[in-house]
């Protein structure tokens, strides 16, 4: 297991874990405002919590301004070391969440949890509008994506996979990639949901793509968003 942190834009950093076992890496996705208070995309897992804190402490930014915390689904690698940042952080974190995923979060670990609405826009601080778009059981029942409106970049969770490292923005094709390893692991068994999903998603103007698993995505979004 390697584990890397890398400058993306002025204030988004990408905190990335690479399982060499099953060639897949799990990003984190760190936004800082102005006064560096931090809103995390994705946790991460629970075990991976002090790699994450480490990464960041190498780049000067401080898990215990993790502010806001964006859950995309109930699944570990999505929201599993939530309980170790409750512990550190000296803000009142908020979890922005599915209603069903907030429930489960509140019931198990006691999170102050905001449920979004479909396609709710909240501006988390000045220059970052995140609108939420709910993709249910296109891989969990609590499914969403989350779009930052003034950046352009659409967060994807689940979606677009590819396998290997991240390796920052890559600007290539790599549709044959994403709809191979839908079909080998079939982590996305419901096409009628999924085109739903792309249809709600295609309503945005998209730059760049950050999925969970593989690198960032550019220059041939429309491909990616088209059934």
């Amino acid at each position: 297991m390697s584990s890397k942190i890398f400058k993306v834009l002025e204030n988004l950093y990408v905190n990335s874990i690479f399982i060499d076992k099953i060639g897949l890496s799990f990003n984190q996705f760190i936004v800082v405002s102005k006064n560096e208070k931090i809103t995390l995309i994705e946790t991460g897992f629970r075990n991976d919590f002090g790699s994450l804190s480490n990464n960041m402490l190498s780049v000067g930014l401080y898990p215990e301004n993790i502010e806001n915390i964006i859950v995309p689904h109930f699944e570990a690698d999505e929201m599993g070391a939530l309980p170790e940042i409750l512990k550190v952080s000296t803000q009142k974190v908020k979890v922005y969440a599915h209603p069903i995923c907030t429930f489960s979060l509140n019931d198990i670990f006691n999170a102050r949890t905001k449920p979004v609405k479909d396609n709710e826009v909240i501006s988390v601080f000045e220059g970052l509008s995140l609108k939420f778009i709910y993709t249910k059981h296109v891989h969990q029942w609590d499914s969403l994506v989350v779009y930052w409106i003034e950046q352009k970049i659409l967060f994807s969770s689940d979606l677009f996979i590819q396998k290997g490292e991240f390796a920052g923005i890559n600007k290539e094709n790599c549709l044959t990639e994403i709809i191979a390893s839908i079909y080998k692991d079939n982590y996305l068994p419901s096409c009628n949901h999924l085109n739903h999903a792309l249809d709600k998603i295609k309503e945005n103007k998209i730059n760049i793509i950050f999925p969970m698993h593989g690198s960032g995505l550019s220059n041939h979004i429309d491909l990616y968003i088209t059934h």
